[in-house]
């Protein structure tokens, strides 16, 4: 399989994964670039979306545990000035929530929750069971509730 087919057929999918990991888009390319150009060393065997996928979230948390800098830049286009400003005041608040949680609690929440995968596909990615990624996935929730409680209690006393 060629740099460039890879690309074609499953960039814009691992890029969303890092993306949403890292938080970053520079990083993210960075990533992805990195993933391509190691399955192409290693050829290995089984398909291709699987080995990438594992090797993006791998590199993503790696990441993550080594860099905290995290951006966020989308703003719908067609809100009003004033809506655009809540979003982007809703999306800083539940962007440092998700910043708080571990980065196996992160990546079990993108995986489910962003990029729509059966606990099976997050299991076989991360390399634990089906089980533990639905406990993972309960407990990431229950900890951005709480983190984010205070915050949207303190915006609805504004109101």
């Amino acid at each position: 399989m060629e740099i460039e087919e890879i690309y074609e057929r499953y960039g814009n999918k691992l890029i969303r994964i890092a993306y949403r990991i890292t938080q970053n888009e520079a990083d993210s390319w960075d990533i992805l670039h990195d993933s391509v150009l190691e399955f192409i060393k290693r050829k290995p065997n089984g398909k291709p979306l699987n080995y990438l996928t594992k090797t993006i979230v791998n590199k993503s948390i790696n990441f993550v545990k080594k860099k905290r800098h995290l951006e966020l830049r989308e703003i719908g286009i067609n809100d009003s000035p004033q809506k655009t400003m809540e979003k982007e005041e809703i999306r800083k608040i539940v962007k440092a929530g998700i910043k708080r949680l571990e980065p196996i609690e992160r990546s079990v929440l993108v995986l489910k929750k962003y990029e729509n995968m059966t606990h099976k596909q997050i299991s076989k990615i991360l390399d634990i069971t089906p089980e533990n990624s639905r406990i993972i996935l309960y407990r990431s929730l229950e900890k951005l509730k709480f983190f984010l409680m205070p915050a949207f209690n303190k915006k609805r006393r504004e109101l």
